[in-house]
């Protein structure tokens, strides 16, 4: 059985680390990402690329290993050779994918990190790389 538990602050959500409540055998696994970061995305523009710039860079100061799983929300909307060439960042692109909700879902399996977020830049062009690593600690913190 696993527990994920949610935290719900805008623009992002942190969903707490999926964890086996049985007895885990020695050693533990430890994920080698720390935090994954889904971002769906309508456009591979300048405001998305710089978005991505700046959570990587905050992230990167504070010490904190992530992944940016960038998803594109639209069929055949492909994304630019710049953000496939983002450090940290896997940009997925599929016909299958129709909407946001879609995007979410296959970045949500596709994470590998012990924590997951999503980040909406699209709505949000002005958003604070910080505060999304505030939530993180406050999260980490109370172990949710």
């Amino acid at each position: 059985m696993t527990q994920t538990n949610l935290l719900a602050v805008p623009p992002v959500v942190v969903a707490g680390p999926a964890r086996d409540l049985t007895p885990m055998p020695w050693p533990y696994r430890v994920a080698s990402v720390e935090l994954s970061i889904v971002v769906p995305f309508h456009s591979a523009d300048e405001r998305l690329q710089d978005a991505l710039r700046r959570i990587g860079d905050a992230l990167n100061s504070q010490g904190i290993s992530f992944e940016v799983i960038a998803l594109s929300a639209r069929p055949g909307i492909g994304a630019s050779p710049e953000l496939a060439r983002m450090p940290h960042t896997r940009v997925i692109t599929s016909d299958a994918v129709e909407d946001k909700g879609a995007a979410l879902h296959l970045g949500f399996a596709m994470a590998r990190g012990a924590w997951i977020c999503f980040v909406d830049v699209d709505e949000d062009a002005d958003m604070d790389a910080y505060e999304l690593i505030e939530y993180f600690h406050r999260a980490r913190e109370k172990n949710f």
